[in-house]
């Protein structure tokens, strides 16, 4: 899936569809992050980002 320099755009969308329910998104991004481990980087860090802004202000 990695292909062009729009990867990273593909694997947030892919994130984001999974934490809403998308069963086939969530599929495509545990396959894409076991086999890249720079597609995994990422998306570690763009979990930790979400469970960041969701917590509440002054929780930093």
């Amino acid at each position: 899936m990695k292909q062009g320099t729009d990867w990273v755009e593909q694997l947030v969308e892919l994130h984001v569809l999974a934490e809403n329910g998308d069963v086939d998104a969530a599929r495509r991004a545990a396959e894409w992050v076991a086999e890249d481990p720079t597609a995994r980087a990422l998306w570690t860090s763009v979990e930790n980002d979400c469970e960041r802004l969701r917590q509440p202000s002054g929780q930093d």
